[in-house]
């Protein structure tokens, strides 16, 4: 059975706006932090679709940013593949370390299985398409290493891809349940197909390569709060050699250090804004994560996101 929702800000006094935005946001795909830099004005639209299978929405508003986050995470009971498909001015996607600009015309993919950050630009539009992650992995194995990767919709492969999407998305209520299965299918095997074609000419991992990078990965989020964690660690609980770990770690354009690193940065920047670290001190935060060295941590965390750890927990929404 599909049921249509519309959340749009204009029905809400002003005053409102922002905090109605955020719910409905949470509300329509899966628990996130939301803030902006100018509340003030702000407006938002989500139109969305959910069907059987997946739910299509169109969404547009003002500038503001989201964070799927580890907490989000610890809470969730389900896991979703999210496809944006940028239709007017521009946005951000980063996870796992990587950042994707999409600008009209252009998709990404991102999981909700694993932190991620949207950044929105003023006046933007997107249609997001949101499905569960066994339909895709079942088509693409290693769909989670394809995350946060601009697909470009303008030539190729791409703009089929864009094409269709935009207009089987108009199909996928019909009154015929074979009909509508058949659309919504096809959609998956459409994002599929995208993300595929991002592969061409690039070293790819093969399939044991895959679920090697996967279970380090889980090890690693799992293991984050011990300072020892290092890729050596990470080589013996894998049973294979360093060298060989980084091998795999290189097609990715990774390293395991640079891997270890963002997903501790990640955490302490989550708990440096969450309010029930409010009581905490940097410094406690750091070795919660497995920093033993302040001053290290410090110049490293400066690096990641341009501003000091200090200046990152006075942001306007964050707890003084």
């Amino acid at each position: 059975m599909d049921i249509h929702t519309r959340y749009d800000t204009s029905d809400v006094p002003e005053r409102d706006r922002f905090a109605y935005w955020r719910e409905s946001v949470c509300d329509t795909y899966v628990k996130l932090g939301c803030d902006a830099e100018k509340r003030s004005g702000f407006w938002g639209l989500i139109d969305i679709a959910r069907h059987p299978v997946l739910s299509i929405s169109q969404v547009a508003g003002r500038a503001h940013k989201v964070d799927r986050r580890p907490r989000d995470i610890r809470s969730a009971s389900d896991s979703f593949f999210l496809l944006s498909l940028q239709t007017a001015q521009s946005s951000r996607i980063t996870q796992f370390g990587k950042t994707a600009i999409l600008r009209p015309g252009d998709m990404a993919l991102y999981t909700s299985s694993d932190p991620y950050t949207l950044e929105l630009s003023d006046e933007f539009s997107q249609t997001v398409v949101q499905l569960p992650t066994d339909k895709l992995i079942s088509r693409l194995p290693n769909a989670e290493m394809l995350t946060a990767k601009t697909i470009d919709g303008q030539t190729g492969i791409g703009k089929l891809v864009r094409e269709n999407i935009l207009a089987f998305a108009q199909h996928a209520s019909s009154a015929d349940p074979t009909v509508q299965s058949l659309v919504q299918d096809t959609l998956i095997d459409l994002i599929a197909t995208g993300l595929a074609s991002e592969q061409s000419g690039k070293l790819e991992l093969s399939s044991p390569e895959q679920h090697v990078m996967l279970r380090v990965k889980s090890f690693i989020r799992n293991h984050l709060e011990d300072p020892n964690l290092d890729r050596n660690m990470v080589a013996a609980e894998m049973g294979m050699s360093v060298r060989r770990l980084n091998d795999i770690f290189a097609k990715e354009d990774l390293s395991i250090a640079a891997f270890i690193r963002q997903a501790r940065l990640r955490r302490i920047a989550d708990d440096l804004t969450d309010p029930r670290s409010a009581c905490l001190s940097i410094s406690e935060i750091a070795f919660r994560w497995g920093y033993s060295n302040m001053q290290n941590f410090s110049t490293t965390f400066r690096s990641h996101f341009g501003i000091s750890p200090r200046a990152y927990r006075k942001q306007p929404g964050c707890p003084q």
